[in-house]
């Protein structure tokens, strides 16, 4: 929440006299943040004949660190036939990438793990 810290230090020796020094302390950021995601929108259904590449959902992810800890990338676990594409920034696009068979595969629970860099 605050990176730098300054104060003035003063000594004095019991007397009149005294000196002062102003002491500057810069806060290392350490990876104690979870990288966060926020869903921004999703569709429930999709046809079983969409075109490969159809949006699914869109989605950030959150690192409050900074530098690498604050880095994220994102993966789907398990193999399944969605992709993920980076937009802008931290935002992504969670997209079909092969055509769906209802017959096959009626639904689909698809976990997306995020990590930092840290």
């Amino acid at each position: 929440e605050t990176k730098k810290h300054e104060m003035t230090v003063k000594a004095t020796d019991g007397g009149e006299l005294f000196s002062h020094c102003k002491v500057l302390v810069e806060v290392m950021d350490v990876n104690d943040n979870a990288p966060e995601i926020q869903l921004t929108s999703h569709n429930t259904s999709i046809p079983e004949d969409a075109p490969p590449r159809t949006v699914v959902a869109l989605f950030s992810v959150r690192d409050r660190d900074t530098g690498n800890n604050g880095r994220t990338e994102c993966i789907i676990e398990g193999d399944l036939p969605f992709t993920l594409t980076p937009t802008f920034g931290n935002f992504y696009e969670l997209r079909t990438n092969a055509a769906l068979d209802r017959e096959t595969t009626a639904e689909y629970n698809i976990s997306i793990r995020a990590t930092d860099w840290g």
